[in-house]
């Protein structure tokens, strides 16, 4: 998919709405601020992710080819930022260059906390891998439901972890509970034809109303990061992550493209990395000037316009910690 006339355009566009909604999440945190339909964003924001990732999952050539790979497009740029934007501001300031408060219970004022994503989809990666090997070894012409079966029930056991409040190490339980979405779109893209079929006015409106439903009727609200799942929600945790993610992936299907979103999309990961910091630092400034309603729109429009110009930049001067190109040969 390096190839610009590879790439499946309406992608980058869901991928670009995803970052959107993250970036908007954030700033909402900063400044304190609820917004309309909150719950129902956050119930599948970080579903669409994990799902569009598990969409392009590919074994490649063996286990240590996987893992360089994924190490250069995840793990590396992982470790750059947390060095450059959490362990070393922190060591600066504090005089403590310890790991603890990221990898532990994670209340520790680490700057640059959105990155925690890249170490959970690594650990996906790495674990849908090892259930595809050894599925793959099993004399079974139902490999594909073994697969979705072992990964549900690993996905429940991350739920029942998260409604039962335990501590979520290295984002370990995070990773249970998001290898269902990650499979849905490996399932997606290998036994349906969701992506190669064009948008349909019969087939995918009522499919987006069916998903808007859904999601408006049975949200509750997760904090995937922290593992924090509400008891009552676990019934429909992967009913809504996976609707609102099929709201998404139709809408960016039937719009294609739209500039400065899919252009986001695109390059997702150096928003990712970048835009917690950029927010804190122009909330810092513009509190000073503006408040409310005015400050938010000011903070997201001014973050949005930064890290859009840090595309630029780490295209050119950061490729090999952007996942840009790969810093371990494959």
């Amino acid at each position: 998919m390096k190839e610009a006339s590879k790439r499946i355009e309406w992608i980058d566009l869901a991928k670009g709405i995803c970052i959107f909604l993250v970036a908007f999440q954030h700033v909402s945190v900063a400044l304190n601020m609820d917004y309309p339909l909150k719950v129902q964003v956050t119930s599948f924001r970080m579903p669409l992710y994990f799902i569009l990732s598990g969409l392009f999952f590919k074994q490649y050539e063996g286990f240590i080819g996987f893992l360089k790979r994924k190490t250069n497009k995840l793990l590396i740029p992982f470790l750059f930022f947390l060095l450059t934007t959490s362990v070393i501001p922190f060591a600066i300031i504090n005089h403590d260059l310890s790991l603890k408060l990221f990898f532990s219970d994670m209340n520790g004022p680490v700057y640059n906390f959105a990155i925690w994503f890249l170490l959970c989809l690594f650990e996906v990666n790495i674990l849908f891998y090892l259930i595809q090997l050894i599925v793959g070894h099993l004399a079974s012409k139902n490999q594909t439901a073994i697969v979705l079966v072992i990964s549900l029930s690993l996905g429940c056991c991350g739920l029942a972890l998260g409604a039962a409040h335990v501590k979520n190490p290295l984002y370990v339980c995070t990773m249970l509970t998001a290898l269902p979405f990650f499979v849905f779109g490996w399932w997606l893209r290998n036994h349906t034809r969701f992506l190669s079929q064009p948008f349909t006015w019969k087939r995918d409106v009522p499919l987006m109303i069916l998903c808007l439903v859904i999601v408006s009727t049975c949200a509750f609200y997760v904090v995937y990061a922290y593992n924090v799942i509400p008891r009552e929600g676990i019934p429909y945790i992967y009913l809504c992550g996976i609707a609102g993610t099929l709201l998404v992936l139709t809408f960016a299907k039937f719009f294609k493209r739209i500039p400065l979103v899919s252009f986001w999309g695109q390059y997702s990961i150096m928003v990712l990395c970048t835009h917690q910091v950029v927010i804190m630092v122009v909330h810092a400034l513009l509190q000073r000037y503006l408040s409310g309603v005015p400050l938010f729109i000011a903070v997201l429009v001014s973050t949005l316009f930064i890290c859009h110009l840090s595309i630029i930049f780490m295209r050119k001067y950061m490729p090999h910690v952007t996942a840009q190109k790969d810093v371990i040969k494959i």
